[in-house]
């Protein structure tokens, strides 16, 4: 069965970019291109783990986290993407017990990390 997965990033190239590196056999990507629309999509389907762009308009990927950890708990596996990295971003994600990816990312090892993430979460 594959993994689903809840993407939401702003920027159409990274989008393409993720649908290139998750597309496939092993994961079902629901793909979406703000935060109103990743909550509305984790609140209407079952996801495994989701994947959030920091810097979005209107909510941003904390907010959707934030909406996310009071609807699930920590135990669901969220991944913040950003190019940030300052102390303030660090603690926030800690906060918010999600794991996080600076930009660049390396779209070739992210279905890897995924799946580990996935694992670590359901053990």
């Amino acid at each position: 069965m594959p993994l689903r997965v809840l993407a939401a990033d702003d920027d159409p190239t990274a989008r393409l970019l993720l649908q290139a590196a998750l597309g496939g056999g092993d994961f079902a990507l629901t793909l979406v291109d703000n935060g109103s629309d990743a909550l509305t999509s984790f609140q209407q389907s079952v996801f495994d783990i989701a994947v959030l762009d920091v810097e979005m308009p209107g909510l941003d990927g904390f907010d959707v986290c934030a909406a996310i950890r009071q609807a699930r708990g920590d135990a669901f596996p969220l991944v913040l993407v950003t190019g940030r990295s300052d102390q303030e971003f660090f603690d926030r994600a800690v906060q918010l017990s999600a794991s996080y990816i600076i930009k660049p990312v390396n779209w070739g090892s992210l279905a890897d990390l995924l799946r580990s993430l996935i694992a670590v979460k359901t053990r």
